[in-house]
């Protein structure tokens, strides 16, 4: 359950952060990615590469939900249509590798940070 949690919080954190900053400064996105990582394998105590990299890939889905929401796809927000718009969705699987391979390594040293200083009881 903590894992899931921690997951979720690292995704929403990643959610609002991909709102508000649109790719504008990508070494302040990737400083947030890294953050987002570390702490959320801190908390999710074991696991924390899978939660690392989970939390880009969630994050980025509720990102895209969010703009739904607001923008619509089709007439007004996406002028290829659906299919057009799932194509692309498909494609940004891929370009989010660079932000969840190190988001990975930063949810492992979390988890690794959290065994060294808190012990094997957690």
């Amino acid at each position: 359950m903590r894992f899931w949690l921690a997951v979720l919080a690292g995704a929403l954190v990643l959610a609002v952060a991909f709102l508000r900053l649109p790719g504008s400064n990508p070494p302040l996105t990737m400083a947030v990615v890294m953050l987002a990582g570390l702490g959320t394998g801190f908390f999710a105590a074991r696991r924390g590469a899978l939660a690392g990299l989970l939390i880009v890939y969630l994050g980025n889905l509720l990102f895209v939900v969010i703009n739904i929401a607001q923008r619509g796809v089709g007439d007004g927000g996406d002028p290829a249509g659906v299919g057009g718009f799932l194509v692309r969705l498909l494609i940004v699987q891929v370009v989010l590798l660079q932000f969840a391979i190190p988001a990975a390594i930063a949810g492992w040293a979390g988890a690794y940070a959290r065994r060294r200083w808190l012990g094997t009881r957690s």
